[in-house]
């Protein structure tokens, strides 16, 4: 090199120049790295320096391989240099530069410097594996991980047309980049990796995903199997598999074996839990969705299982998903030695166990969760007396009253086109829910929701309303508001018009919406369905106190007779369809603000449908 000299100075003669060098941050990335490969391979490339006024050499660029091979000195290390009469001798080039000069030379030193492209370094690690070398024989020598290497070998391993198609750029421009080349490292030989290459290729779908499909790979379930009961259980089972080295879309050769393991894995679980002492398990899908949200739980005592407890159980569940003899007595023992020093014998006899199982495969052991007829059976058992509450309309025909003031308001509704948009925009605003493919969504879960092939596309709605007047869009915005009105109750006590529904009932003209509500009140259904104080309370309001007493003496078949040949008429109607602008026999109930127990989607579940 034109005004430098190549030479090897003392090791301990050469300093780093911090004025001058251009790498000033202490960087230790990739440190290991670079000793491992000087190590190995000896310092590849000389250090530039310049000599100073004391004698020594001030380093221009190289202040890193001077870092690492003075710790190499330190440990004695000879890979530290040539040892010359006990000093390790470092090879060097020696220039004669003015500070500016040598800065420059530190700066293009560290910027020009190009790495080379990855798939060129792993054909090289290729083919130090093709020259006898094994992973960790290749770890060692340049300082990596052995499971790096692995993967750097699968990768140099790829089909040349794989590697010359990612030195192209091919892959970077259809989106996946390295993703959809690690991919490739599922195929079973390289033909397989041509073939699917080529044809993805033709179809525009070069895409990681298209790739691991082609190979029977992204498969979800699969994953969530694997997750479940491990790939070593898989095996042990005699299942073949293609490990993938980047993430989790393993290709296992036989999926009904899979899914086998991860069923008995499963039930090792479970039966772990019996042995535990619970008086039920069961997987949450068995259970439906409410259990995790309205059961109750018993909370554990102190009692909890060690850090190696913990390490033992998780190596016996391996075993017992591989079938190996006598670890599964081992494993109840352990289990319900632990079980015992966190829960007690009456906690267990009420509740039970859960193995809950996420959508990915999560798996999640919840104990101590009580069904609601567990707790109302030890709630009957006390011995306090409950104060009987008045009595109550049952629940199916409470939820059919509401369902007729839906009924009712809906078609009142329909009538009032002002009332009908100031409703549709309120619902729009507070209720919205994204669910269809319209570029404007609004929720709909109303009474008249509309399903399946009966729905209209939003450009034919669109062209078709497009052409009405106002006022007859102020109608369209009637019947879409009275299509989504729903009041409907399935529980007593919770009115139809309550708070948030009596502004809304209160906006219609009171002749509209009383003659929708009279002519949807369902009145065989009610008197026929509704106890005797209940009929016999509607003839003390509808008729007088009197015609009640007299009634009281009736037998129900002449009772209903005699309500239904005489209340309806007044005008009356069950406290459950009297509305704001209710004006006939009777008084209006308290208006009741919602809570969130009202959701008809959520909350609304009986104890005997959890049953």
């Amino acid at each position: 090199m034109t005004g430098t000299i190549s030479m090897t100075v003392d090791l301990v003669d050469l300093m780093p120049d911090d004025a001058i060098n251009a790498r000033r941050t202490r960087n230790d990335e990739g440190i290991d790295e670079l000793k491992a490969s000087i190590r190995a391979h000896g310092v590849a490339q000389s250090l530039r320096v310049r000599r100073g006024d004391d004698g020594k050499y001030k380093i221009i660029a190289g202040s890193r391989r001077h870092r690492v091979l003075c710790e190499l000195a330190v440990d004695g290390d000879s890979a530290a240099g040539v040892p010359v009469d006990d000093c390790f001798q470092v090879p060097v080039l020696i220039g004669e530069d003015d500070d500016t000069t040598a800065r420059e030379i530190s700066q293009a030193e560290n910027f020009i410097r190009l790495p080379q492209h990855e798939a060129d370094t792993y054909e090289t690690f290729r083919e130090l594996a093709d020259r006898g070398l094994d992973e960790g024989q290749i770890a060692s020598r340049f300082g990596i991980d052995p499971k790096r290497v692995k993967r750097m070998l699968a990768l140099g391993r790829l089909s040349p047309v794989i590697l010359d198609a990612w030195r192209s750029g091919i892959f970077n421009e259809r989106g996946s980049g390295v993703e959809t080349v690690r991919a490739f490292t599922l195929a079973p030989s390289i033909a397989e990796q041509e073939r699917v290459f080529n044809k993805l290729t033709k179809d525009r779908n070069l895409h990681s995903h298209a790739v691991m499909r082609a190979f029977g790979g992204a498969d979800d379930d699969i994953k969530k199997w694997v997750k479940i009961a491990g790939l070593d259980a898989y095996k042990a089972a005699g299942g073949a598999v293609t490990t993938d080295l980047f993430g989790d879309d393993h290709i296992v050769a036989d999926k009904a074996l899979m899914h086998r393991v991860a069923e008995e894995s499963i039930k090792a679980k479970l039966d772990g839990l019996k042995a535990e002492g619970w008086s039920w398990v069961s997987t949450n899908s068995d259970l439906g969705y409410y259990w995790e949200h309205s059961w109750k739980r018993e909370k554990p005592g102190d009692g909890q299982a060690t850090a190696d407890e913990k390490k033992l159980i998780k190596k016996l569940e391996k075993a017992v998903a591989k079938g190996t003899d006598g670890t599964a007595g081992e494993l109840a023992r352990l289990q319900t030695a632990i079980a015992g020093r966190q829960w007690t014998p009456d906690q267990l006899a009420k509740a039970g166990s859960v193995v809950k199982i996420g959508y990915h495969g999560d798996v999640e052991i919840v104990r101590g969760v009580v069904k609601p007829q567990a707790e109302k059976k030890a709630s009957s058992a006390s011995d306090e007396p409950k104060e009987k509450g008045p009595p109550t309309i049952s629940n199916a025909l409470h939820q059919r009253l509401s369902a007729q003031a839906t009924l009712a308001v809906r078609q009142a509704l329909q009538q009032e086109p002002r009332v009908g948009l100031v409703a549709l925009l309120a619902g729009f605003i507070t209720h919205r829910h994204l669910h269809t493919d319209s570029p404007v969504r609004v929720y709909h879960e109303g009474f008249a929701k509309v399903r399946g092939e009966d729905k209209e596309t939003f450009a034919s709605v669109f062209s078709r309303l497009s052409v009405m007047s106002d006022q007859e869009l102020f109608q369209v915005a009637a019947g879409c508001a009275g299509d989504a009105v729903h009041m409907e109750r399935p529980h007593n006590g919770k009115l139809p018009f309550d708070s948030n529904a009596a502004p809304l009932a209160a906006s219609i003209q009171p002749d509209l919406l009383t003659t929708a509500l009279r002519a949807t009140f369902d009145a065989p259904d009610y008197f026929g369905g509704a106890s005797k104080p209940f009929v016999i309370e509607a003839i003390r309001e509808a008729i007088n106190d009197d015609e009640a007493r007299k009634a009281e003496k009736l037998k129900k078949a002449e009772l209903v007779e005699f309500a239904l040949a005489n209340v309806p008429q007044t005008g009356w109607l069950p406290p459950e369809l009297r509305a704001p602008t209710y004006s006939g026999p009777g008084k209006r109930p308290a208006i009741v603000a919602p809570t969130l127990d009202d959701d008809p989607d959520f909350a609304e579940i009986t104890e005997e449908e959890v049953a």
